[in-house]
């Protein structure tokens, strides 16, 4: 038998609260209605995109606007959407963030970042895009 788990399912939508937008593929989410309450302050990175790093994180001053510009979209996405989702919600690489394709009326916000050049595809393995070379 196995015990119980106190992760999301492996598969299914949540409607969770965004509480947080951390940077253009990463934010904060209240999971209490599937989580208990020590686990429920979710940090959610987008499945399937990188967006360049903001702040002290970019490697350049390129990077830090470019970061600022993609964090500006999401935040605006998600302001604007009637309803977001998050699919398929697994537990990522580092500890207490999960990866998910997150939905906002319907449209992946991994693939809107990218089509609007605020993102670059990337699976979470190997090296991260470059974001300040020419």
């Amino acid at each position: 038998m196995r015990p119980a788990c106190c992760c999301p399912a492996l598969a299914g939508d949540y409607a969770w609260p965004v509480t947080r937008i951390l940077d253009g593929d990463t934010i904060e989410v209240d999971a209490s209605a599937d989580m208990p309450a020590e686990l429920a302050k979710l940090k959610v990175r987008f499945l399937g995109v990188d967006t360049p790093e903001k702040g002290h994180r970019a490697d350049c001053q390129r990077e830090r606007e470019a970061g600022q510009r993609a964090t500006e979209f999401t935040t605006d996405r998600l302001a604007q959407a009637e309803t977001i989702a998050f699919r398929d919600p697994r537990w990522g690489k580092w500890g207490g963030r999960v990866v998910a394709e997150v939905i906002a009326d319907g449209q992946s916000l991994s693939q809107l970042l990218i089509q609007h050049g605020h993102g670059k595809p990337y699976d979470g393995k190997g090296k991260r895009p470059d974001w300040c070379a020419d």
